[in-house]
């Protein structure tokens, strides 16, 4: 998949790619976007073509990052289902971390990083997801902020975090309406103003109308559930997104279960801080379920922990 996805995907999926490529070619074009201008700096200074070598090292620090994080859970064996997902998944990975992104950025700038420091020196990540956030996605400082409140504070307590989920989008949204004078929800309204009628059909929508942060607030809790479990995508009854709702649920089906079952077990409170602070981040953010689809790729590892853990009973 990581050498062959562009003869199998519409080049709608590779558009941001295209438009790297344009800027490794031409260093002293001007976008507008500093972040797209860095993520073109990185390849530039990595000398990678988009077609042998960055498909090539996506690959091999992809299945390393996955060799490292199963010896570091001790995964010994897994079901077969359990096997033939983790192939699906990691072929969904491919179209989108081979190729010229900020998704293998953010995989190789925060997620490995993560795979090798999380256990010991998690300092030296955090230093990482500040970097990556200061040149790449600025929203990341939110995310970091995110997980070591809910490490040190929330993880280990169910009941918490689902109070603490709504407040935090009520704080949220009071902080940009009455500080900042302006509603959160724009970013995301001016990211599908421009949209055809084809990509807009998986645009996210926005769930209850109004003028006020409450409202706001509310808004970004479904958007949480409908990115966890993508019903909007079933109910436009296409085959492929179908298959895209099946997947994603399964996928936060098994998070969910692990971290109901493991709660409390400390070796997993840096990937379950992790992945519920991308998830609240991301439903802030997130355009359309495309995007989330293609921004979730990069963490696929760390949710094939919980795949193969809860293959069978996990042993402190």
């Amino acid at each position: 998949m990581a050498f062959c996805k562009e003869s199998i995907f519409p080049k709608k999926y590779f558009f941001d790619s295209y438009g790297i490529q344009n800027l490794i070619e031409n260093p002293h074009k001007s976008v507008g976007d500093t972040s797209v201008t860095n993520t073109a700096t990185f390849y530039r200074i990595l000398k990678v073509d988009r077609y042998v070598l960055t498909p090539a090292l996506a690959l091999v620090l992809y299945f390393t990052a996955i060799y490292v994080i199963f010896r570091k859970y001790a995964v010994e064996s897994i079901s077969f289902f359990k096997f033939l997902l983790i192939v699906i998944y990691s072929a969904m990975a491919m179209v989108y971390i081979s190729t010229f992104s900020k998704d293998f950025v953010v995989f190789s700038m925060v997620v490995l990083p993560f795979i090798f420091f999380e256990k010991k020196r998690l300092w030296i990540w955090t230093l990482f997801v500040l970097f990556y956030a200061f040149f790449f996605r600025n929203y990341w400082f939110i995310t970091i902020s995110l997980f070591w409140g809910i490490k040190l504070f929330i993880v280990k307590k169910p009941k918490l975090l689902l109070i603490a989920i709504p407040v935090y989008y009520i704080l949220i949204s009071f902080v940009y309406f009455y500080i900042f004078g302006t509603p959160l929800s724009l970013i995301r309204y001016y990211a599908n103003m421009d949209r055809d009628a084809d990509s807009a059909q998986t645009a996210i929508s926005i769930f209850i109308k109004g003028d006020n942060f409450l409202m706001e607030a509310a808004n970004y809790f479904i958007t949480l559930i409908f990115l966890i479990i993508p019903i909007p995508l079933l109910l436009l009854a296409k085959p492929f997104y179908i298959v895209l709702t099946f997947l994603i649920s399964v996928f936060f089906f098994n998070f969910i279960k692990l971290y109901v079952k493991e709660f409390s077990n400390k070796d997993y409170t840096n990937i379950f801080s992790f992945v519920i602070s991308f998830m609240l981040v991301q439903s802030l953010f997130e355009p359309d379920y495309g995007s989330f689809v293609k921004h979730l790729a990069p963490l696929y590892p760390l949710i094939f922990v919980c795949i193969a853990k809860n293959t069978k009973a996990v042993e402190n």
